[in-house]
C-alpha cells in the first residue's frame, strides 16, 4: 500500500539548524511507526525549533527512513499574523499531495488542514488530545475573549468529523461530541509491567525519611500547566517544616518559574531538570515519591499513566480526563495552592501505600498490548470505511 500520510499538528518539532535532524519527545519513530498502518510514507507538518548539539540527548532521535518533514511558519501570534496566507499555501498543498490525513487537536494548522481536505474528499482521522476552552480560558485575558468562540469552532469540527480518537473515556467526548464514528483511548506508550516494580515502590515508601521528592513532567514555559502553584505550596509548607523537595521537568524556557523560585527563595527545595528523553522518563519517576498534576487544562495526562504504571502515587488537580485515573482523595481543586497544601499535609507513608498499590492495578487498561489491539480495530474500520487499501489501484 504506497499511500502518502500527512500528520498536522502545530509542534514544534526539533531540528538541528539545516533540518536534516528531527528530534522529539512524543514526536518519535513509535508515532511513525503507529502511522505507517495506512501507508508507506509518513509527513508531519508543523513548525519546528532549532535546538543545540548539546541539548539532543535529551531527546528521542528520530530515524524512521518513511519520515519527512515540512516545514510549517508560526502563524498563530499577532506578530507573525501576516505569515498566515504562506501557510494556508503550505497546507493545501500537503493535503493535496497526501492520501490519508491525521489531525491532531487543538490545533490551529489543524484547522485549516479538516476544511481543506474536507473539500477534496480525503479521508480524515481526527485524534483530540485537549479541551481548547480550559487552555484558552486559563492562558490569560485574551485567551478569556476567545475561549468560548473556539470552543464552538472545535465542536463544530468533532460533530461533522467522519473517524475520531479521544484520548479521555469521558472528558473529551462530553465537551466535543462527534455524529462519527470514535473510540477513547490513549496515546501513551508504557513499558511492560513487571510485578517487581510495585514490590520496589513499596520498599521506597516504607524506606522514606521526613523528605518527600514530588515531581512534575509538562512544558515549563506554559503557564496552565500549573507548576507555579506547586512552588508557591513548596514555600508555605517548607517555611513550617522542610519536607518537600519539587523536580520539574519539562522543554521550553524556564524563566518565568526560576524567577519565581527566586522570589519565593525556594532555591534549595525546587529543581527545573529540562528535558528528557522517554526512555529517561521513567528513571525519573522512579525516583521522585510523588507525582503531581496541578494543570489547569488536561486531556488524558500521558505522564499521570506513565507514573501510575511506576506504581507512584499521584495527585492531580480535578480537571480534564485527571479524575478519570485517579481517586478523589488525590484531587485537588484547580489552580487552588491552598488545595495542594492540604493534600501534602495528609501524606504519609500508608496513605502512599493506598495510592501507590491503586495506581498500579488501574493501569493495567493501558497496557501497550491492549490500547494497540483497540486502536488497530479502529484503524482497520477506518480503512475499510475509506476503501484505502483500493485508492492506489486506479
Amino acid at each position: 500500500m504506497d499511500n502518502k500520510v500527512l500528520f498536522v499538528h502545530d509542534g514544534p518539532i526539533l531540528s538541528n539548524q539545516d533540518l536534516t535532524v528531527f528530534y522529539g519527545v512524543h514526536y518519535n519513530d513509535e508515532l511513525i511507526n503507529r502511522y505507517l498502518f495506512f501507508g508507506n510514507k509518513v509527513s508531519f507538518l508543523m513548525r519546528h525549533q532549532v535546538i543545540k548539539d548539546n541539548d539532543t540527548s535529551r531527546y528521542s532521535k528520530i530515524t524512521n527512513q518513511a519520515f519527512n518533514f515540512i516545514d510549517l511558519p508560526n502563524f498563530k501570534s499577532i506578530k507573525t499574523y501576516n505569515k498566515k496566507s504562506q501557510s494556508i499555501k503550505i497546507i493545501k498543498k500537503a493535503v493535496d499531495a497526501h492520501d490519508v490525513i491525521i489531525l491532531r487537536l487543538p490545533s490551529a494548522a489543524g484547522t485549516i488542514a479538516f476544511k481543506y481536505a474536507k473539500t477534496k474528499n480525503k479521508p480524515i482521522l481526527i485524534e483530540m488530545v485537549a479541551c481548547v476552552y480550559d487552555a484558552l480560558w486559563n492562558y490569560d485575558w485574551r485567551g478569556k475573549l476567545i475561549a468560548k468562540y473556539k470552543m464552538k469552532k472545535y465542536q463544530s469540527i468533532l460533530k461533522s468529523a467522519t473517524h475520531v480518537i479521544y484520548v479521555t473515556d469521558i472528558f473529551l467526548q462530553s465537551r466535543y461530541p462527534t455524529n462519527g464514528k470514535s473510540i477513547g483511548c490513549s496515546d501513551v506508550i508504557l513499558k511492560n509491567r513487571d510485578e517487581t516494580i510495585l514490590e520496589k515502590r513499596l520498599d521506597k515508601i516504607n524506606n522514606l525519611s521526613n523528605e518527600i521528592i514530588l515531581g512534575t513532567i509538562s512544558a515549563v514555559d506554559v503557564i496552565y500547566k500549573g507548576q507555579a502553584e506547586v512552588i508557591g505550596a513548596i514555600a508555605v509548607k517548607n517555611n513550617k517544616q522542610n519536607a518537600f523537595k519539587y523536580k520539574i521537568v519539562g522543554q521550553g524556557n524556564p524563566t518565568r518559574l526560576t524567577n519565581l523560585i527566586n522570589k519565593l527563595q525556594v532555591n534549595d527545595d525546587v529543581d527545573i531538570l529540562g528535558s528528557l528523553s522517554h526512555d529517561k522518563v521513567f528513571n525519573f519517576i522512579d525516583e521522585i515519591d510523588l507525582y503531581i498534576q496541578p494543570s489547569k487544562t488536561e486531556g488524558m495526562p500521558r505522564a499521570v499513566i506513565e507514573a501510575m504504571s511506576r506504581a507512584c502515587p499521584v495527585v492531580g488537580s480535578n480537571v480534564g480526563g485527571i479524575p478519570e485515573l485517579i481517586n478523589k482523595e488525590s484531587l485537588f481543586e484547580v489552580g487552588s495552592m491552598d488545595g495542594i497544601c492540604t493534600i501534602l499535609e495528609k501524606i504519609d507513608k500508608e496513605t502512599l501505600k493506598k495510592w501507590a498499590i491503586e495506581n498500579f492495578e488501574n493501569v493495567k487498561k493501558f497496557r501497550k498490548e491492549t490500547l494497540d489491539q483497540y486502536r488497530l480495530s479502529f484503524y482497520n474500520q477506518f480503512k475499510k470505511d475509506y476503501n484505502l487499501d483500493k485508492v492506489n489501484e486506479k
